[in-house]
């Protein structure tokens, strides 16, 4: 029965291989352009910007450099006014004239009152000689710093002839500042005085600046300090240039109207920047007609999209009923298959692709399940050859914008090598960890070996003297009893040693008991049987010196072989007499044994390996001694370390000890 139900045809997936550079150039090529355009855009209306902030600020340093000249001229030229005037006053007072009428005579300096705030007579006189002058100028050079000023405005009228300044100083209340001028005179020649006057700066200012200028300005005496901010338009700072003194005035702009021709002109640029941002509105519009051309390609770029994100080695993908349609050429490496030889097999045939082994399953249902698994699923692959590949599989959904699975692809990386790498590296881990355990049976032969050697040597020490003396009948039974308990106490040590040992070679932790340092280091060093010629040196402290917490008879075994080192090492030197130096010093919350020695010392070379197991550097040595010593150390929580002996010029060990446990 044939369905009549219309069937919805797949997507196109067989252009794998569509070239859309060409219609990715064009955009490009669009998107430059907009981008282009809108940059100059942006530039044109920052140019009109920083060209009108610029026009402004041209205009309004010119507008101060105009009015600052306008107020230099007016001022000097008032200025000149009075000078001129109090030439005709000196002139008057030589003549016998009135000075009342001569003022009245001249400009608006003498007729409006308060404009001249004192003006006097100087005569000539000796220099530096202020007797002679006035009441006012006497009042105005209370301080140093006026006087030495109006002293030196007198002394240039007498030797330059010309009119001098000085000033402004401050009244007394500090409401206004005087400016002062004098005019020097001469008769025939010869130099007769100084007609002087003081100019009230504040009223000056009121009468000579016309009404229609103080309109748009404020104009105020500045301080000496005062300067005009970086970027401040409406302040500024006008010099008057007066001989021997300076005006600063501080000019204020109170109408700020920006000009209107230039904002005038960035308006209109402005409207043509508009016209600019519609063109490319409309260029971006034809660039979005080209974008929505490309979408129909999103079928064919959707799948190279997916094939990218997933893994680069070994592609394929499949369509929804398990067809395949895409091998990329790393896979038919992997496997020894040709791409053509494998997409023929791809169809809906009932066998398994030559590539997939029996027994794993259907491959597109692994392919979805691996789909499902946030981890790499492991499979194997067959290679044309027969030989089995490790893999680990990845695979994706291909979905279309709609959210429709229209396929799948999957990616497998070879780890064939990686395994095998594995597997051998956990062999010789295997053979590492056995040669390791040979070792340390070893280790704890050696140091068996190496610590009964004394216990036993005195055990047939004992009894072959007993056997002797037995034979020989010369000791009598009270005589053997003391000899047999000594050689019982001697086989119990070596008893207690292999449990030591055993205990250290096993990493138990040993039973210490509290043991004073001082009188045991003493008996054991005293025990220790030094060459012959050998001195023991003991430095030890008074009392019982420090307690540890120890097992008396491990450190016991470390104190005896450092000891019966240093003795042998001394004996070597060549140094007369030979010594061996045991003692206690203190650290950090620590006690420790020092043994030093008269002997050659370590060399740099051997003092890495001098505390390693079988490392020997005396002939007939076993290399355990130095070894044991340091796990002693280890296993009361302590080490030691290996220095130079400062006096006796040889090896100087240290086996430190924790004070608490």
């Amino acid at each position: 029965m044939v369905s009549d139900t219309p069937t919805r045809p797949a997507p196109d997936l067989d252009a794998l291989d569509l070239d859309t550079r060409q219609t990715a150039a064009l955009t490009r090529r669009a998107m430059g352009w907009l981008v282009a355009l809108l940059l100059l855009a942006a530039a044109a209306a920052l140019a009109l910007w920083l060209f009108l902030r610029s026009e402004e600020a041209r205009e309004a340093d010119r507008r101060r450099t105009a009015d600052a000249e306008w107020l230099d001229q007016t001022l000097r030229f008032h200025f000149r006014r009075l000078e001129t005037d109090l030439a005709a006053l000196a002139q008057a007072h030589q003549n016998g004239g009135d000075d009342q009428a001569v003022a009245a005579r001249h400009g608006p300096w003498w007729q409006s009152p308060g404009r001249i705030a004192f003006h006097g007579w100087v005569s000539a006189a000796a220099p530096g000689e202020r007797s002679g002058w006035p009441a006012g100028l006497m009042a105005a050079a209370q301080t140093p710093e006026h006087a030495a000023a109006l002293a030196t405005m007198l002394d240039t009228t007498r030797g330059l002839q010309r009119p001098a300044y000085a000033g402004p100083f401050p009244t007394a209340d500090g409401a206004d500042a005087w400016l002062w001028l004098a005019v020097p005179h001469f008769e025939q020649g010869r130099f007769t005085g100084d007609a002087v006057a003081a100019v009230p700066l504040k009223r000056l200012l009121a009468d000579v600046l016309p009404a229609w200028f103080l309109q748009d300005h404020a104009v105020a005496l500045a301080d000496e300090s005062a300067t005009a901010a970086p970027g401040d338009a409406q302040h500024f700072v006008a010099p008057i240039q007066l001989p021997g003194a300076q005006l600063r005035l501080q000019v204020a702009l109170t109408d700020s109207t920006p000009p209107l021709a230039p904002r005038a002109f960035f308006g209109v640029a402005l409207l043509c920047l508009l016209g600019m941002l519609l063109a490319l509105l409309a260029l971006w519009r034809d660039s979005a007609r080209r974008q929505r051309a490309e979408a129909r390609l999103q079928t064919q770029l959707a799948l190279r999209t997916a094939m990218e994100r997933s893994v680069t080695l070994g592609l394929r993908a499949w369509d929804t009923s398990g067809r395949l349609l895409h091998v990329n050429p790393a896979f038919a490496r992997l496997v020894g298959w040709t791409p053509a030889e494998l997409m023929a097999h791809g169809g809906p045939q009932p066998h398994a692709p030559p590539y997939w082994p029996a027994g794993q399953g259907d491959e597109f249902e692994q392919v979805q399940r691996a789909a499902q698994s946030p981890e790499a699923l492991a499979l194997q692959l067959q290679h044309r050859d027969g030989q089995r590949l490790d893999v680990l599989a990845h695979s994706a959904p291909l979905r279309l914008a709609s959210g429709e699975v229209v396929g799948w692809v999957g990616s497998v990386l070879d780890v064939t090598e990686r395994r095998r790498i594995e597997r051998l590296a956990a062999r010789q881990q295997e053979q590492l960890e056995a040669s390791g355990r040979l070792v340390a049976m070893g280790e704890v032969a050696s140091t068996l070996a190496h610590e009964l050697n004394q216990p036993l040597g005195a055990l047939s020490s004992f009894a072959t003297g007993l056997l002797n003396r037995v034979r020989e009948q010369r000791i009598t039974p009270a005589e053997i009893v003391p000899v047999v308990e000594r050689m019982e106490r001697m086989a119990d040590k070596a008893g207690r040693v292999i449990q030591r040992v055993n205990a250290l070679a096993r990493r138990q932790e040993t039973v210490r008991l509290p043991l004073a340092l001082a009188p045991w280091a003493t008996r054991v060093a005293q025990a220790v049987p030094l060459p012959e010629g050998v001195q023991l040196e003991l430095a030890m402290p008074e009392g019982g010196g420090p307690t540890v917490p120890a097992d008396a008879l491990l450190l016991e075994n470390a104190l005896h072989n450092l000891v019966l080192n240093a003795g042998e090492w001394a004996a070597r030197s060549g140094r007369t007499p030979p010594t061996v130096r045991v003692g206690l010093v203190s650290g950090d919350g620590q006690a420790g044994l020092r043994v030093c020695d008269s002997g050659p010392g370590v060399p740099a070379g051997q003092r890495a390996t001098v505390f390693d197991a079988f490392a020997s550097h005396k002939p007939g040595g076993m290399g355990m001694g130095l070894a044991i010593c340091r796990s002693i150390a280890e296993a009361h929580h302590g080490h030691i370390d290996l220095s130079d002996c400062p006096d006796l010029l040889g090896a100087q060990f240290t086996l430190w000890l924790p004070l608490t446990p």
